[in-house]
């Protein structure tokens, strides 16, 4: 259901601090255009600063990448089978974004924002309405798109279905919404994707100076990083209509969405490679770096933050941490030997003995383990730590503030910080919700889906061919990836065809993605069935016998969801009777 004209707007006052004279109210806040565009910067202060949020960590946590220390965690509940409505961390989702999709409203309504004048040079100023009415379809499309992450699914009366389409402005927390309903699933995919072709008519193709002419450049360029822009809109829809094609929500097996999906995460890569790719831009070549939020891999950023957020939560109390979360076993296990094949593999080289020797150098960037050091950003010779995850030892789990598995995250974190130092160094953080990793996987998920992984005609380049372009990619340390030289497993897994190749598809997912939030939409899409995401969560435990070192896997939780779907918060389905609550969720309600 679109709902509009049997909503009244808000009062515009309530959600904008006046000025100290109050010369505006809701009846002459047109005459104030800082106003108006202040629309469309609150919108984007929605957006969560940092990756520890229950929507993006949170995300690995409620599948099986990560788990918390904390078993009082809402989250830690929800994911072993005991939630509670009144600490549902989602209903904080639900306001947040709602509240971003009202303001972009505000702002689209009767075309106020694409007609109030801002600045007065003529051309400047048509450039920039242009620009801003861009930013508010995009956002709308963007809070939309995580709205449905979240709560779009299989509804009690066995529909699928999407959430409550507003394109009118209506604030949830004054309005009445005794007659709302939700959406269909299909409805808002259209909703969301029309806004993309609508912000993609207006926003300018990137935010780069080089694209701009001279005198464009305080009003379209460099000017405008961290704001949405074309490619954005790109790598958003093929994020959706990727999700769109996937089992949970393509019961028929539609080629038609897969191809839809490939040929948008392709449009996406082709502007990194075409576009972008100048002196000193993109490179494909090149490592990703986390710390640079400047990366011409992204395509679309958070605000940018200095601290030591990731150190304090992931470091365990030895090295002035909290120990917060732990990396599961599941995880561990996921990643593969150096020379690129699976630890259950014929031709791996693992040894269960020396369990963490010899892997792909994505383990050693992302996962603090037994004995590994922090050194000082990569200088050898300057070890700030050793872990000692052994039984007894000060890192081990159980202890009041560390990892309840025996591993810690170390991806985000920024090897120069040392709570010890006289002057604490941190490092700039942002999120990156696009980048060019993230295309290549879509793309190469889709592509395989309706033309395996060897065709590279179709599309210009091949599934392969995507996933190659990741695992031979240098490290940010320097070291080289899996398929840096050759990449024989690659080779195996594309000669044996799709399904063989889907399932490395989907583990370089979960590799290069890992503690984004990713895993969690991704197990769910794929799933076909509610035993698929409830999986057990397994720990290390290392045990000493004199020199020689045992380790052996323990069973630490079990994840226990009711259905591939997440409840609808609690308080909507009260103010809103007529929002139907998510199969398996019947008593919220």
């Amino acid at each position: 259901m679109i709902c509009a004209a049997t909503f009244l707007m808000a009062s515009c006052a309530g959600f904008l601090d006046p000025l100290p004279d109050g010369s505006y109210n809701e009846t002459n806040y047109e005459d104030y255009p800082s106003l108006i565009r202040g629309y469309v910067e609150k919108a984007y202060d929605q957006l969560p600063g940092n990756y520890i949020s229950s929507d993006l960590l949170g995300g690995d946590g409620l599948a099986d990448n990560i788990t918390w220390r904390s078993k009082t965690s809402s989250i830690y509940m929800m994911a072993t089978g005991s939630p509670q409505m009144n600490s549902y961390n989602f209903s904080a989702l639900y306001d947040r974004d709602y509240k971003a999709i009202y303001y972009c409203n505000l702002f689209l309504k009767d075309n106020l924002g694409k007609n109030t004048r801002y600045m007065l040079d003529a051309n400047a100023n048509a450039k920039l309405q242009r620009a801003l009415q861009g930013d508010a379809f995009g956002l709308r499309a963007f809070y939309y798109w995580d709205l449905l992450k979240f709560f779009g699914g299989r509804s009690v009366s066995g529909e699928m279905l999407g959430v409550p389409i507003f394109t009118e402005p209506v604030d949830l927390s004054k309005s009445d919404l005794s007659k709302v309903t939700r959406a269909s699933y299909a409805d808002c995919v259209q909703q969301i994707l029309a806004d993309c072709d609508s912000a993609y008519k207006y926003l300018p193709l990137a935010n780069r100076d080089f694209l701009k002419d001279p005198e464009m450049i305080p009003v379209l360029g460099a000017v405008r990083w961290r704001r949405l822009d074309g490619a954005t809109i790109l790598a958003l829809k093929a994020m959706v209509l990727l999700t769109w094609a996937s089992p949970a929500f393509n019961t028929g097996g539609d080629l038609k969405r897969w191809d839809a999906a490939a040929k948008a995460a392709k449009a996406a890569i082709d502007f990194k490679l075409t576009v972008d790719n100048v002196p000193g831009g993109f490179d494909p070549t090149k490592s990703f770096l986390w710390h640079d939020p400047n990366s011409p891999e992204a395509y679309f950023i958070s605000q940018i933050s200095q601290n030591s957020t990731y150190e304090s939560a992931f470091y365990p109390q030895g090295f002035n941490g909290a120990g917060d979360y732990g990396v599961t076993q599941e995880l561990v296990d996921a990643f593969p030997m150096a020379n690129g094949y699976p630890i259950d593999h014929p031709l791996s080289t693992y040894n269960p003995a020396n369990p963490y020797a010899n892997r792909d150098p994505r383990f050693y960037a992302d996962v603090f383990y037994n004995g590994c050091q922090v050194v000082r950003n990569t200088n050898a010779s300057d070890i700030m730590y050793t872990f000692d995850t052994t039984e007894g030892g000060y890192d081990a789990p159980g202890l009041t503030k560390t990892s309840p598995t025996g591993y810690y995250i170390k991806k985000f974190v920024f090897t120069g910080w040392n709570k010890n130092d006289n002057t604490v160094q941190t490092a700039q953080n942002c999120i990156f919700f696009f980048r060019w990793t993230h295309m290549l996987l879509a793309f190469a998920e889709a592509a395989n889906q309706v033309v395996g992984p060897l065709d590279e005609t179709t599309y210009g380049m091949s599934a392969k061919q995507a996933i190659a372009y990741i695992r031979k990619r240098p490290l940010e340390d320097g070291s080289k990836g899996v398929g840096a030289v050759a990449d024989p497993y690659l080779d195996e897994c594309a000669v044996a065809g799709f399904k063989q190749f889907d399932k490395l598809v989907k583990n370089e997912w979960r590799l290069e993605t890992c503690f984004e939030g990713h895993r969690f939409h991704n197990v769910r899409r794929w799933a076909k069935s509610v035993d698929e995401i409830n999986v057990p969560i397994h720990r290390i435990k290392i045990t000493r016998n004199g020199p020689v070192l045992n380790y052996s896997s323990e069973l630490l939780e079990q994840r226990r969801y009711p259905s591939l779907w997440m409840p609808i918060p609690y308080m909507e389905v009260r103010k809103g009777p007529g929002i139907e609550q998510n199969e398996g969720w019947e008593n919220w309600k």
